[in-house]
C-alpha cells in the first residue's frame, strides 16, 4: 500500500473514532444525573469530563503533528517508458497520436460522470505488420505527452511475438509495485490483482504502454478504468481491448517510397546514401519500404564504412538469401516472421507457402479456399492471416478486396513452404490444380457449349461468372500456366490438358509468349480429337498474336493444305483469316472469314460468331466496305452485350468507333472510345486501353481537338513504351504527324515522321512504313514541295497494292495525284485521281470521294480540260460532302480532315 493511502485511512479511524467519543461526552450528563444513583453521579461525570479532556489534547496535538509534519506524497512516480527512438518522417500519423493521447479527461475522484464513457479509460491500438515500426511511432508520441501524466507511465514489452507471451497476472503485479503497493497487499490471483490495480488507478493521471501485445485476452486485465488514464497499445493485430468505448486504432502502414529512402539515410549515412542514390532506391525496392528491414541494412552500412550501396545491392540480389541477410545485432527479420509464421494453425502455414509459391499477384479468397480441404474454413483462415500481418488487405476504390502478400514475406513463407513434407505439398497442390481446371473449364463452357458435360458441376471455390471470365483468366493467365506445368508433376495430366484446352478459348485476352505455345498446348497421349483440335489451334493463335502468322499457318495448313486426316473447323479458318490479314493479303482475309462466319452461324457457335465478326468488320473496312463493316461490329456488340462480357464489348466499341472514324462520324465514334477507355482501365488491361487512346487521339483530331489528341498520344506512349511495345510507338509516332502539321509545328511533324519511320524499318513492317512515307509525301506537298513528295508516295501506292489495302492505296494514289498536279503533269494526277475515286465509290466512302473530285477537278482545269471539269462539277451537285468541303486543296489540307 502506498504511503499516502496509509496516512490517508489512520486520519479515517481517528476522526472516527473520536467523534464516537465526542457524541457519547455529548450526551453522557443527561445519563449520569438521570440514570446513576447519587452517590456515583458526582464521580462519574468528572470521569467523563476527563476523557473528553484527554482526548481533546490528543487530537489538538496530532493535528499539530500533521500541520508541522504533512502527509507524504505518492512515494513511487512511475517513468518507465524506454528511450525515445528515432523516427522518421510519420509526421501525420504521429501528430494524430500525439492529439489522441493529450486528450486527458480530469479524474472524477470518485463521483460518477455524467456520460459513462467519460469514466472510462482512453484505449489507443498501434497495430500493423512486423517490421513497420509501430514501437518507435508510439514510443516517440508517448515522450511528448508524459507532462499530461504527473501520475506516471508504466510500460512493459508483452513479448507478443515470442515463444511465451508475457503472463498478465505477472505484469499485474510488476505494475502494483511500481505504484506502491506493499508485497502483504498484492493479491495472487488475476482477477484480485486486476482489481486492485483499477481501485489505485481510479483517480491518477497515468499512461499505460502495453507494447508488443498478443492478444485481448492478454491485455484486457491490465486496463485501468479511471477517466484520467490513458493506455496505449502496440500489436499486429487491430484489438478490440474488450468493449471499452474509449478506444480508437491507428494502423502503421509501408512508408512511401521517398519516406523509405529517409529512413534508409537516416540509419545508414545521408551523404553515403545521397552519393550513390541508384543503388540507395534499389536497396529500398529489395526492402520492399519495410523499416525493419532498411534499419537493418543501415545499421549494416554505418557499422562498416568500407560496404559500399551497391554491395549492399549484390548480396540482397539473390531472392533466396535476401531473407536471411537481414539481421544484424539483435534485429532480425527472419527470426520475426519464423516466430509470426510458428504459431499460424496448420492448415494456414500451408496455404500461406502455397499462395507465395504461385506466381506473383493479387490473391483473392478464391485462391485461399482453393488451397484448403473442404472441411477448413477458408474465411477463419484469410482472417488469421492478415490479422498477424502476413497478408495485406489490397484493392482499389470500388473493386472486391483482395489481398498480397509483402515481397519479403513473400520470399520468406516460399522458403517455408519448400521446407514442408513433400506429401503435404503434393496434397496442396493437387487441390489447387483441379481448382483451376475445374473453374477455366466452366468459364470456357460459356464460349465452347461442347465443353459443357466437363463442366457439369459448378467450381466449389467462388463465385465465378462467364461473364467476367476473360478478365478472370487474365488476371490469373500467369497461375494457370503454372497450374497446366503442375499438374504433369504431380500426376494430373488428364486436369493439365483440359486446362489448357479450356485455356485456349481465352487467347483473345492473354498475351503468351511465342516460344511457350508448344510447351502449354501439347497434347502428350490425349486421343481426343476435339481436345487435340483445341490445343493445335492455341498453338496457332499463340504464333500469329506474336507477330509470326507463317509459323501460324503452317500449324494449320501444313504445307500450305489442310491434313486430312484433321480437317479444319470453322474456328480453325478465323485464325488462317488473322493470318492472311497480317501477311498483308487483305482479299484472302475476307474471303476466309466470310466464311468461317457462315459456318460458325451454322453451327449456333454465338461466341465465336461474335469474335469473327468482330475481325470481318475490321476486313471489310480496309477493303473499302465500311458500311459492311459497320454492320458486322454492331451486330458484334450486340452479341457481347447479351453475353455480359465487358472485354469484348470495350474491343467492339473500340474498333466499331474506328470504323465511324472512316464513315466521317467522329462525333459518334468519340463516345464509344471513351468508354472502352474506362472499361479497359476498369480491367487492368493496360495494352488495349493504351491501343483506345491511340484510336482516341485520331477522334479527337477529327473533331479539331488537336490539344487533347496529343494528350491521349502521350497516355497510351506511356503505356506502350515501358512494355517495350515498339510497333505501337511506332504507330504513335505516325499519328502525331498530322497533329503537329495541323498546328503548324512542323519541327515537330518531320521528328516524328522520322522516328516512326526509323522504327517500322527496324521492325521490317513494311505496310506501316509505307503509310509513314505517304505522311512524309503530304508533309512535303504541303510546305510546297511537291517533287520530293512523289518518290515516298509511290512506295506507299505499291506496298498498299500489293498487300490489299484498299483505302490506304487510295490515300497514297489521291496524293501523288495531287502532287503530280502540282507539278504540271494532268495525265499522271488525273491517272491517280481517278484511281483513287473509283475505290473510294466502290465502298462508302462519300467524303474520301468529295475530297478527291475537288482535286480531280482542280487538275482537269490545270490540264486545260475545262468543259470537262465543269461537267464532272455539275454532275456531284447532290454530294453534300462535295458542298461542304468545297474551295478544299489536297495540296495543304490534312488528307482526313475537311
Amino acid at each position: 500500500m502506498s504511503i499516502d493511502v496509509q496516512a490517508r485511512r489512520r486520519r479515517l479511524m481517528v476522526s472516527t473514532g473520536a467523534m464516537v467519543v465526542l457524541a457519547a461526552a455529548g450526551m453522557s450528563p443527561d445519563y449520569i444525573f438521570s440514570e446513576l444513583d447519587a452517590r456515583w453521579r458526582v464521580g462519574a461525570f468528572g470521569g467523563a469530563v476527563a476523557v473528553v479532556a484527554g482526548l481533546t489534547a490528543f487530537l489538538q496535538r496530532r493535528m499539530d503533528a500533521e500541520q508541522v509534519h504533512p502527509a507524504a506524497p505518492q512515494a513511487h512516480v512511475p517513468h518507465q517508458l524506454l528511450s525515445d527512438d528515432l523516427l522518421v518522417g510519420r509526421e501525420t500519423l504521429s501528430a494524430a497520436l500525439i492529439e489522441r493521447l493529450r486528450d486527458v479527461p480530469t479524474p472524477t475522484g470518485g463521483s460518477l460522470p455524467g456520460e459513462p464513457s467519460a469514466g472510462q479509460a482512453a484505449v489507443t491500438v498501434v497495430h500493423g505488420a512486423a517490421g513497420t515500426g509501430k514501437t518507435a511511432l508510439a514510443l516517440y508520441a508517448a515522450h511528448r505527452v508524459k507532462e499530461h501524466y504527473p501520475d506516471g507511465q508504466l510500460y512493459v514489452d508483452l513479448r507478443g511475438d515470442a515463444d511465451s507471451p508475457c503472463d498478465s497476472t505477472v505484469v499485474l503485479g510488476d505494475f502494483l509495485r511500481a505504484l506502491g503497493a506493499a508485497a502483504e497487499e498484492i493479491p495472487l490471483g488475476r482477477d484480485g490483482r486486476a482489481a486492485h490495480f483499477r481501485s489505485l488507478t481510479n483517480n491518477l493521471r497515468l499512461l499505460v504502454f502495453l507494447d508488443n501485445a498478443y492478444s485481448t485476452e492478454q491485455i484486457q486485465p491490465l486496463l485501468p478504468v479511471g477517466p484520467g488514464c490513458s493506455v496505449l497499445v502496440t500489436s499486429r493485430r487491430n484489438l478490440s481491448a474488450g468493449s471499452t468505448p474509449r478506444r480508437k486504432s491507428f494502423a502503421v502502414q509501408l512508408p512511401d517510397e521517398d519516406l523509405a529512402l529517409e529512413v534508409l539515410s537516416a540509419w545508414a549515412d545521408r551523404e553515403r546514401v545521397d552519393a550513390d542514390p541508384v543503388a540507395a532506391l534499389e536497396i529500398v525496392q529489395f526492402c520492399g519500404r519495410l523499416p525493419l528491414a532498411l534499419r537493418i541494412v543501415g545499421g549494416k552500412l554505418r557499422s562498416r564504412e568500407d560496404l559500399t550501396l551497391r554491395q549492399m545491392c549484390a548480396r540482397l540480389r539473390d531472392e533466396r538469401e535476401r531473407v536471411r541477410e537481414l539481421s544484424f545485432q539483435s534485429w532480425s527479420l527472419q527470426a520475426c516472421l519464423s516466430l509470426m509464421y510458428r504459431d499460424l494453425p496448420e492448415p494456414a502455414r500451408v496455404v500461406v507457402g502455397l499462395l507465395a509459391f504461385l506466381p506473383i499477384g493479387r490473391l483473392a479468397d478464391w485462391h485461399i479456399r482453393a488451397a484448403l480441404p473442404a472441411s477448413v474454413a477458408p474465411g477463419a483462415i484469410a482472417d488469421e492471416l492478415v490479422a498477424v500481418g502476413l497478408m495485406e488487405v489490397h484493392g482499389s476504390e470500388g473493386e472486391e478486396s483482395g489481398y498480397r502478400f509483402h515481397d519479403l514475406v513473400r520470399v520468406f513463407a516460399h522458403q517455408q513452404y519448400e521446407a514442408l513434407p513433400p506429401q503435404e505439398r503434393r496434397d496442396a497442390e493437387e487441390r489447387l490444380v483441379r481448382a483451376y481446371r475445374d473453374a477455366v473449364v466452366f468459364l470456357a463452357a460459356g464460349r465452347a457449349p461442347e465443353l459443357g458435360a466437363e463442366a457439369s458441376r459448378r467450381p466449389r471455390s467462388g463465385n465465378l461468372d462467364p461473364a467476367t471470365g476473360g478478365a478472370w483468366v487474365t488476371q490469373e493467365s500467369e497461375r494457370i500456366q503454372w497450374a497446366i506445368g503442375r499438374a504433369r508433376r504431380v500426376g494430373l495430366a488428364e486436369e493439365g490438358v483440359e486446362l489448357a484446352e479450356a485455356f485456349t478459348y481465352f487467347l483473345d485476352a492473354v498475351r503468351l509468349p511465342a516460344d511457350s505455345a508448344g510447351w502449354l498446348f501439347d497434347a502428350g497421349t490425349e486421343q481426343r480429337s476435339r481436345v487435340v483440335g483445341s490445343l493445335r489451334r492455341g498453338r496457332a493463335a499463340t504464333a500469329l498474336d506474336s507477330g509470326m502468322p507463317e509459323t501460324a499457318l503452317e500449324v494449320l495448313l501444313p504445307g500450305g493444305a489442310a491434313d486430312p486426316a484433321a480437317p479444319l473447323t470453322a474456328r480453325d479458318w478465323t485464325i488462317v483469316a488473322r493470318a492472311f490479314a497480317a501477311k498483308g493479303d487483305y482479299p484472302a482475309a475476307l474471303e476466309h472469314m466470310t466464311t468461317a462466319v457462315r459456318e460458325l452461324r451454322a453451327d449456333g457457335d454465338r461466341w465465336h460468331v461474335l469474335t469473327s465478326l468482330e475481325k470481318l468488320g475490321e476486313f471489310q473496312r480496309w477493303r473499302g466496305q465500311p458500311e459492311k463493316a459497320e454492320e458486322s461490329q454492331r451486330e458484334a456488340l450486340r452479341l457481347a452485350e447479351e453475353f455480359g462480357d465487358l472485354r469484348a464489348q470495350a474491343r467492339l466499341r473500340r474498333t466499331l468507333a474506328e470504323t465511324l472514324g472512316y464513315l466521317r462520324r467522329p462525333e459518334e465514334a468519340a463516345p464509344f472510345l471513351e468508354q472502352a477507355v474506362h472499361d479497359f482501365r476498369t480491367l487492368g488491361d493496360r495494352v488495349w486501353e493504351g491501343a483506345t487512346l491511340y484510336a482516341l487521339g485520331k477522334i479527337y483530331r477529327l473533331l479539331g481537338r488537336r490539344e487533347e489528341s496529343l494528350e491521349r498520344y502521350d497516355k497510351a506512349e506511356d503505356i506502350f513504351g515501358p512494355m517495350g511495345e515498339r510497333m505501337w510507338v511506332g504507330r504513335i509516332d505516325n499519328a502525331r504527324i498530322r497533329v503537329f502539321a495541323g498546328l503548324e509545328r512542323y519541327d515537330d511533324a518531320w521528328a516524328a515522321a522520322w522516328a516512326s519511320l526509323d522504327v517500322f524499318r527496324q521492325l521490317r513492317h513494311d505496310q506501316w512504313h509505307a503509310h509513314t512515307q505517304r505522311d512524309i509525301g503530304w508533309l512535303h506537298l504541303r510546305q510546297g514541295r511537291p517533287a520530293e513528295a512523289v518518290e515516298p508516295l509511290t512506295e506507299a501506292v505499291e506496298v498498299t497494292r500489293r498487300a490489299g489495302d484498299a483505302y490506304a492505296e487510295a490515300m497514297a494514289r489521291h496524293l501523288r495525284g495531287v502532287a503530280h498536279r502540282e507539278l504540271g503533269r494532268p495525265e499522271e494526277a488525273r491517272a491517280d485521281l481517278e484511281a483513287a475515286l473509283a475505290i473510294y465509290q466502290g465502298g462508302a466512302y462519300e467524303w474520301n470521294e468529295a475530297i478527291v473530285l475537288h482535286d480531280l477537278i482542280r487538275a482537269l482545269r490545270a490540264g486545260g480540260a475545262t468543259a470537262e471539269a465543269d461537267g464532272v462539277e455539275s454532275g456531284v451537285a447532290a454530294n453534300l460532302a462535295f458542298a461542304r468541303t468545297r474551295g478544299r486543296d489536297g495540296a495543304w489540307a490534312i488528307p482526313d480532315e475537311e
